[in-house]
């Protein structure tokens, strides 16, 4: 009803959208969430990347099917030993207010990184730099971090142990060059404000909180004339279903996700349309182990024991996804996740297991677990709750259901105002790392159930410096076996990208990343150049 309601209020404005939308080359992207900033060192969000990696650009970058391509640097080596990396720089880049581009932003751009100060969530990935935990960690100064200038268009990186994915990394939002001058100048507040220089395809236009960001071709950009869009307007779409009726009315020309129920209806309907592809991402509940009750691990591994994640993957959402019993996705490269003896248990036996827990740590019908689990108000986040909530009855456990827009969320994730919240965590690159090092105890931006055991901490500092391909994996399996011991968090399932892209646009690819950088899009109806 809600979707019929909005198309027949839109339709008669719509109608004339595609054709204006097309005519002044302005792609209108639906986005889920609004994001919680801009500045790409605190972004935590898929939501947040897709805009950084327009308005940004850092050495290396992707191109439409996100492989790897030269970004600000026009090429790299590597030394014999892996432990050297060299990056040249282009000549002549500038900022989208003019300002040239030197290789004192790049070394900024990492010691900025680093500093712990700024509380990035990305920085064990770098650890792998030399002196790079001792600066995050405030023992050194960001001045001492393993990356220097040679000359004016060389950056070197030295390494304690060799990272063969180092450019993977690189070409991540977080690990864009970012304007130190603005930065001086603001402060925190150069990334609010449509002043923002950035040296991507795009610069900032307004951002309008809640409702859109729009974003305008960079005249700037090094490769502006292969630019083909105009204006790009990333839309806050988490009413899916609403989304979907504006897809359908021409007011959006892609979405990121649809409702699941609506699956069989889009891809009967909209055949070309609907995009459903492979995807490195955990969806998965957080605890909040400070809070009475869930500090205890064994009311935890009981709440965690009684989810039926199959029927969430088969039943509930239909889509593709597939249950998740560690956190770590399988198909995740070079890596052997550990043994998980619950999974091989029936649900029957779980919930006796899971039941005796709870007895054990004092709750049950006489003194039953209360608590509240909080969730975006997004369709099929409410369905994978009201799911879970039903099998948690089966504990005699007391429940209360809290929703609310994702911003709204994520900000009380990140300040802990919950009880347990639904989270998920896509890959930036296609490592185990980049899954297990968001509950470091310093990842404060994403350690969300304040979860700190010294022994986890010590296996993924020994794996980010590991000397072999095999003795890195083998102490990240160790470490992910410590955290499905304590249960922090609850595996729901792996995901799938759920894509809406229209006919009209061209230049959109798969790909297990899910990026897809607008300087690569198009209408099919557009000239083939920019001029």
């Amino acid at each position: 009803m809600i979707l019929r309601k909005l198309f027949v209020a839109t339709v008669s404005v719509a109608l004339l959208i595609p054709a204006l939308a097309h005519a002044q080359s302005i792609l209108r992207r639906g986005n889920f969430q609004d994001p919680y900033t801009l500045d790409p060192h605190r972004i935590s969000t898929v939501y947040e990347n897709n805009i950084i990696l327009d308005l940004f650009e850092g050495l290396v970058t992707v191109d439409a099917s996100a492989q790897l391509r030269p970004g600000v640097a026009e090429s790299w080596t590597v030394s014999g030993d892996g432990l050297t990396w060299t990056f040249k720089l282009r000549s002549n880049l500038r900022w989208s207010d003019g300002m040239p581009l030197t290789i004192e932003d790049v070394i900024f751009s990492f010691q900025r990184l680093l500093d712990p100060t700024v509380r990035s969530q990305y920085p064990y990935l770098f650890y792998g730099l030399e002196n790079a935990k001792e600066v995050n960690s405030g023992d050194k100064s960001p001045e001492m971090l393993g990356v220097e200038a040679r000359g004016r268009h060389m950056v070197v990186f030295h390494l304690e142990n060799p990272t063969p994915n180092l450019p993977e990394l690189l070409s991540n939002g977080f690990a864009v060059i970012v304007p130190r001058h603005a930065i001086e100048k603001y402060g925190d507040e150069w990334a609010i404000s449509e002043r923002m220089p950035s040296n991507g395809a795009f610069s900032l236009a307004k951002w309008r909180p809640q409702e859109s960001v729009k974003l305008t071709r960079n005249a700037n950009y090094r490769d502006v004339d292969e630019v083909l869009l105009n204006t790009i307007i990333y839309v806050a779409s988490e009413d899916q279903a609403g989304a979907v009726a504006q897809f359908r009315s021409g007011m959006l020309d892609t979405n990121m996700g649809f409702p699941t129920v609506r699956t069989a209806w889009l891809k009967d309907n909209f055949p070309n349309e609907v995009r459903v592809a492979p995807y490195l991402i955990t969806f998965y509940l957080t605890f909040n182990t400070t809070k009475p009750g869930l500090s205890d691990s064994r009311v935890r591994r009981a709440l965690s024991l009684a989810i039926d994640r199959p029927t969430l993957a088969r039943r509930v959402l239909r889509s593709g996804e597939q249950a998740a019993w560690t956190f770590v996705p399988p198909y995740s490269a070079n890596y052997v996740a550990p043994n998980i003896g619950d999974a091989k248990q029936t649900l029957g036996q779980r919930l006796d297991l899971a039941r005796a827990l709870l007895e054990e740590a004092g709750y049950g019908i006489e003194n039953p677990l209360r608590f509240n689990y909080s969730v975006s108000s997004a369709e099929d986040r409410m369905r994978v709750a009201y799911a879970v909530v039903a099998m948690w009855s089966a504990l005699d456990v007391e429940v209360t259901l809290v929703n609310t827009e994702s911003k709204v969320l994520f900000s009380r994730l990140r300040s802990g105002d919950f009880d347990i919240g639904y989270a998920a965590w896509a890959a930036d690159i296609n490592d185990a790392a980049n899954f297990l090092g968001i509950l470091h105890s310093q990842s404060t931006n994403s350690n969300y159930s304040r979860f700190y055991n010294s022994g986890y901490d010590t296996l993924l500092d020994k794996a980010m410096r590991a000397k072999s391909a095999k003795s890195r994996n083998t102490l990240l399996s160790h470490a992910e076996a410590i955290l499905l011991r304590d249960v922090p968090i609850a595996p729901l399932f792996y995901g799938v990208s759920k894509s809406l892209v229209s006919r009209h646009v061209t230049g959109w690819l798969d790909n297990p990343r899910d990026i897809h950088l607008s300087r690569y899009l198009s209408f099919s109806n557009q000239p083939t150049s920019a001029n």
